[in-house]
């Protein structure tokens, strides 16, 4: 409908000014600089929301003698734009020691699977443990279980509320996994945790995997070196010098939206992710994986 208004109005001062050419080349000039300017945001969004970026991140810490090398993929909701043999690539040339998924891996409005079954499949052929934790969208999705039979098959490594000890580059690293607990029963998270850390050396490297940054601050041990969590997609739309505009669950200008945050000796890392919810829109945000180097301190 507001396309034949705008039409009409158009047709309406084409006849009212047909006498004068000049406000005719007027008109064209307006109409053309539109059509540019929606073409250029079509196709930078496309660029924003399909072609993945890689973030390259380094850690120091006093707790490894030897690097450790970690992929992070996470809120990829089923983005079938993503280039799946690009990325393989990619985190075959960074060669990791593990892959973390940070949850929202699909999405809460999928009908099927095909999209994430091809991710997993393209990951599962790097051979390397995967590990993966569940977001919001998977603890509301109804396919979540067949998706959990699929990870089995492919021998993802799923961690709800429980954790694992393993050696890299003859390092010991705990690592523990915390599904998505929504905020009326966040309450009860610090006491899942606590029991799925209990049996820990906790003088190892600690690295917990939370999809949601929100009130991570709540549930720490304080034995935590890095936390690796997504869910906030960098705000999705950021601005320069500002930054994320709005992420869930923090409002307008949310103090975690991406990138590197430090508390005391812990290390809070937020992947943007590689899809979008709500709307496929971004802008100053293109999707991204991240690879992480943990080195020993100098």
């Amino acid at each position: 409908m507001a396309g034949i208004y705008i039409y009409d109005i158009i047709n309406i001062l084409w006849i009212h000014h047909s006498r004068n050419g000049r406000i005719k080349v007027k008109l064209l000039k307006i109409i053309s600089i539109i059509v540019t300017l929606i073409v250029f945001v079509y196709i930078y969004n496309y660029d924003q929301i399909s072609k993945f970026r890689v973030r390259d991140i380094r850690i120091d810490s006093k707790k490894v003698r030897n690097n450790l090398k970690i992929t992070q993929i996470s809120d990829f909701h089923s983005n079938d734009l993503i280039d799946l043999e690009k990325m393989e690539d990619k985190i075959k040339k960074f060669d990791p020691d593990i892959i973390v998924l940070t949850g929202d891996i699909i999405d809460s409005n999928d009908i099927e699977l095909d999209a994430v079954i091809k991710l997993f499949e393209t990951l599962s052929r790097l051979d390397k443990n995967i590990y993966f934790v569940q977001g919001n969208h998977e603890a509301r999705q109804e396919l979540y279980k067949d998706l959990k039979d699929e990870m089995k098959r492919l021998e993802i490594i799923i961690l709800e509320d429980n954790s694992a000890t393993i050696t890299v580059n003859n390092e010991k690293i705990n690592i523990t996994g915390l599904k998505f607990h929504s905020k009326s029963r966040e309450y009860n998270e610090v006491i899942y945790y606590q029991e799925a850390i209990k049996d820990l050396n906790l003088d190892y490297y600690n690295v917990l995997l939370r999809h949601s940054p929100n009130n991570v601050e709540n549930i720490l041990s304080g034995k935590e070196d890095l936390i690796l969590s997504g869910h906030t997609h960098g705000g999705q739309i950021r601005l320069p010098l500002i930054g994320a505009v709005v992420a869930p669950g923090q409002g307008f200008f949310p103090e975690y939206d991406k990138g590197i945050f430090r508390t005391n000796d812990t290390i809070l890392y937020i992947d943007s992710g590689l899809g979008n919810s709500a709307a496929p829109i971004r802008a100053f945000n293109p999707v991204q994986i991240s690879n992480i180097i943990i080195e020993p301190e100098k």
